[in-house]
């Protein structure tokens, strides 16, 4: 590829109007893989269920290799998922139900999981009945 660029610049030197393309694919591999962290609340991810519970939002938040917070989000309890683009590495993924005044209403779940680049993992959550306080 190199080499056609320079011999391309080259013979463009010579003559006059020349212009140089570069036909080549963009690069189309990202860095970057995807966690997708999804819940249920005593097997159900029915809206209704949050209500019954009394869970307002779920508390995601994920930590990298070194134990510091990389990502973390609260979305609607009736959301039943969320995803996050990182980096390839190894993350521990914990999700708390809270109340709303966002207080915990769960035991808090932890999961590691290894992300890879330009895939999806899922932490896939379900918070029994007896979780849920």
């Amino acid at each position: 590829m190199f080499a056609k660029l320079v011999t391309a610049l080259a013979l463009c030197a010579t003559a006059t109007g020349c212009v140089v393309t570069d036909d080549s694919p963009p690069p189309t591999a990202s860095s970057y893989g995807t966690l997708t962290a999804l819940w249920t609340l005593d097997g159900s991810d029915d809206a209704d269920v949050c209500s019954f519970y009394v869970v307002d939002r779920a508390d995601v938040v994920v930590f990298d290799e070194d134990g510091f917070s990389a990502v973390d989000a609260q979305p609607f309890c009736e959301d039943f998922g969320i995803s996050f683009d990182l980096r390839s590495g190894w993350y521990s993924t914990e999700v708390t139900l809270l109340d709303f005044d966002g207080y915990p209403v769960s035991d808090t779940v932890v999961a590691d999981v290894a992300v890879v680049r330009g895939n999806e993992v899922i932490v896939d959550v379900n918070f029994p009945d007896a979780a849920i306080f």
